[in-house]
């Protein structure tokens, strides 16, 4: 029996469905490759505190979104049970739960950093437990980890305590492009880019999560943006009107607060994962300014639209990257209305479904080299690797 210890840490704990479905994908692959491995039960006070129902009253602008949320805090409040509900039903995680990093005890034989943006310092939940700096024994593995668009060169005021955290991992690899260049100015280190975990698993292993409890009788668009911008709601609305379709959305503190009821989309009734997908897989359209939205579109070969928006417009190349590796460029559109383009076009999924083996034979092989095959030896000495 192999009794090596392998663990995960990354953010399983973001009531957020591309986190816990990056989450939930690395760990699944694990186990079907036969690696017993545990998803690290870290999640630091900033991570606890941006997921939580309400902000912190230390602002006027802060009282004034909890009032405007007030109304809805239960569906929030049952929202968040879901997601803790599809964490601890999916996921196998460790016997503790930590909020400091310190506290993790360092008896791994391999961690798993990654994926999603667990190197990207600037967002509420950045933590250095990410970047390994609590594991002194064990062989310290990054799967596709994303700085967010942020290069430490420019937005951190330590710099030369990442480049040695990052020199000290057995095993590197990136997500995005901005990141490999990013890597290599700090460390001289050439790192691959691997496929965002999710991408490790097909449609038929995301069936056997589904929750089609919500799927709805009528046509409809459905709507993902973590986070909403009225021109591109209004966007999104207009082609609704088009074709005749009712659009569902989510992100119910976002819905809220910034009023989306007016442009008459429906907000869903729950979210989890589980229904998120059903919503994704049921839509007769997507339109998503997100990067696991796109995927999830991909995955179910849907008709699918991402709207630029943001900063997509500078450094941030998470979606680019993406749809350049999935050979899916043209579904990355402006928000401008044209009435004479057809939103409802097929997609060709030609060389999407070429290129994917492909992309999976990489990350396999890089998986297989640093966390299987370490697993599967009779050793237990770092320094053997």
């Amino acid at each position: 029996m192999n009794n090596k210890r392998v663990g995960i840490i990354t953010f399983h704990n973001s009531y957020n469905c591309g986190s816990m479905l990056e989450s939930y994908a690395i760990h699944k692959y694990l186990l079907k490759k036969g690696i017993d491995n545990e998803i690290i039960n870290f999640s630091n006070k900033g991570q606890k505190e941006f997921y939580s129902t309400f902000e912190k009253n230390n602002s006027l602008k802060r009282v004034i979104k909890n009032l405007i949320i007030f109304p809805y805090r239960k569906k929030i409040n049952i929202n968040n049970a879901r997601y803790e509900n599809f964490k601890n039903k999916n996921f196998i995680l460790s016997n503790n739960e930590f909020i400091n990093g310190k506290d993790i005890p360092d008896d791994y034989d391999i961690v798993i950093a990654g994926s999603d943006q667990i190197w990207n310092i600037t967002i509420p939940d950045s933590d250095d437990a990410y970047f390994l700096n609590w594991c002194k024994r064990g062989i310290k593995v990054a799967y596709a980890p994303s700085f967010g668009a942020k290069n430490l060169l420019n937005y951190s005021k330590n710099v030369n305590i990442y480049c040695e955290y990052l020199k000290d991992f057995d095993a590197l690899s990136i997500r995005e492009e901005n990141g490999k260049k990013w890597i290599k100015e700090l460390i001289n280190v050439d790192v691959p880019i691997l496929i965002d975990p999710t991408l490790l698993l097909d449609k038929f292993d995301y069936d056997k999560i589904i929750d089609d409890s919500l799927k709805p009788k009528e046509r409809y668009i459905f709507f993902y943006a973590p986070s909403f911008k009225n021109d591109i709601c209004l966007f999104v609305k207009k082609i609704a009107k088009k074709y005749n379709l009712k659009v569902i959305t989510w992100s119910t503190k976002s819905y809220c607060k910034k009023f989306i009821k007016r442009f008459g989309f429906n907000l869903v009734k729950y979210e989890d994962p589980s229904i998120y997908l059903s919503m994704i897989k049921n839509a007769d359209i997507v339109f998503t300014t997100s990067f696991h939205g796109t995927i999830f579109s991909a995955i179910y070969g849907k008709k699918f639209f991402t709207i630029k928006n943001g900063s997509m417009y500078g450094d941030d190349d998470r979606v680019k990257t993406l749809l350049k590796q999935l050979y899916l460029e043209d579904r990355l559109i402006e928000y401008e209305f044209d009435d004479l383009f057809d939103y409802m076009k097929d997609v060709d999924y030609s060389k999407f479904n070429d290129v994917l083996p492909n992309l999976r034979s990489k990350a396999h092989k890089y998986l297989e080299k640093n966390v299987v095959n370490y697993y599967n030896e009779d050793i237990n000495k770092k320094s053997n690797i």
